[in-house]
């Protein structure tokens, strides 16, 4: 789960299982443009360019491949001193729509490019085939924070720790993550900086210190402390640490998200004696309960159009991930194979949910594009789950 240890004994301690079935997901969004692809070039890398260039096509939930497009993509790939080139023209209808070039020494970021580049060319929308996703990874000798891309090159291990590793957020600004490690004994918050290639504690309270969710401009983090025997949540400022408390009531809160706006959070609450969800003022005060189908909900994660918020419940005996508008109504339920599928997380558009399933037979992170409903796995090993997305623009 994404809270540990004892919250998850707790929490567990759920209400009634509601064992009806809920509407499967819908696609989200009209129909692709079909865009017709060809590569050529350097023998040895016109296979790769073609194979990543059609995968980051069909799952960008805005184009697709075809063989007779609205638009026609012929790449060149070459190699030179500096790497790798690209060189991509794009036309419909025989006129000029795009025209770039692309150099470098990774194969894989340069297709990125250029396909998120079409992307945003022919429908105005940011792609998402250059944003990375971190998740927690468990090893028989340990736990490693990992960043994958999306494409087959291996995730890259930025820490690795004997103790527990668990509840990483990525910060807007992308150059962090904030999650909870137990290295210290204790579940302390700390902070990955990719610009200086390391990590440290920045929060220490007694307890939990855990489920941090950046603030959209980054000026505050929302996060679970489990201070004098309660679990409640409280925002922090990362650079003096201070903390203000939201909720005051005795059950337990935890799993906080919030808005893309940042005026409100949705969180997990047991105060009816199993978890719901609820949406309250991100400066606190009455929080109001958002859901009601469901005898068991966590995770709640707030879609960045503002207009959805994807979250785990129990349906049956398994969990699943489920999404519905932010009011409470239009229930979607996105996942329908294994028995432990959680942790939702959007992508930067609002287009793609990774999450981590146990589907395969271990727990994995997957990605589901929620235009065409096509699932895959983005983890490459190891028990693995809490992903958390990087912004737009990371490289």
């Amino acid at each position: 789960m994404k809270i540990p240890y004892i919250v998850i004994l707790l929490l567990i301690i759920a209400g009634p299982s509601s064992p009806d079935s809920f509407i499967p997901m819908t696609p989200v969004s009209a129909e692709c443009i079909p865009v017709k692809v060809s590569v050529v070039g350097d023998r040895d890398l016109v296979d790769t360019v073609l194979n990543q260039l059609r995968e980051d096509i069909d799952f960008s939930g805005l184009l697709i491949t075809s063989d007779e497009g609205y638009a026609e993509a012929v790449v060149e790939v070459t190699r030179s001193l500096n790497g790798i080139e690209l060189r991509a023209e794009v036309t419909s209808g025989g006129e000029p729509l795009l025209a770039r070039n692309y150099s470098g020494e990774n194969i894989y970021s340069l297709v990125h490019a250029f396909a998120d580049d079409l992307v945003f060319d022919l429908t105005g929308e940011e792609g998402i085939a250059s944003t990375w996703i971190a998740y927690v990874t468990r090893t028989s000798s340990g736990y490693a924070l990992a960043v994958k891309s999306q494409d087959p090159r291996s995730s890259r291990n930025v820490m690795s720790d004997e103790e527990v590793l668990t509840t990483p957020a990525w910060s807007p600004d992308g150059d962090r993550i904030v999650f909870t490690s137990f290295r210290s004994g204790n579940g302390d918050l700390w902070c990955y900086s990719f610009s200086e290639s390391r990590a440290e504690k920045i929060l220490s309270m007694p307890g939990l210190n855990s489920s941090p969710a950046w603030s959209p401009g980054g000026e505050t983090i929302a996060l679970t402390l489990s201070l004098n025997g309660n679990v409640d949540i409280y925002l922090l400022d990362p650079d003096t640490e201070e903390t203000t408390r939201l909720t005051l009531r005795g059950s337990i809160e935890t799993s906080a998200s919030f808005s893309p706006t940042g005026r409100q959070l949705v969180f997990t609450s047991d105060r009816l004696g199993y978890p719901q969800l609820y949406i309250m003022d991100s400066a606190g005060g009455t929080a109001n309960r958002a859901t009601s189908s469901h005898g068991y909900c966590d995770s709640p994660a707030w879609s960045p159009d503002g207009d959805r918020i994807a979250y785990t419940a129990q349906a049956g005996r398994d969990f699943h991930i489920f999404v519905m508008d932010a009011d409470g109504t239009n229930i979607r339920q996105v996942t329908f194979q294994g028995s432990l599928n959680e942790d939702p997380v959007w992508g930067p558009t609002g287009r793609h949910i990774a999450f981590s399933s146990d589907s395969g037979g271990e727990r994995a992170v997957y990605v589901i594009e929620l235009n065409e409903l096509t699932i895959r796995k983005l983890s490459d090993g190891g028990d693995s789950y809490c992903p958390t997305w990087s912004p737009l623009g990371f490289r």
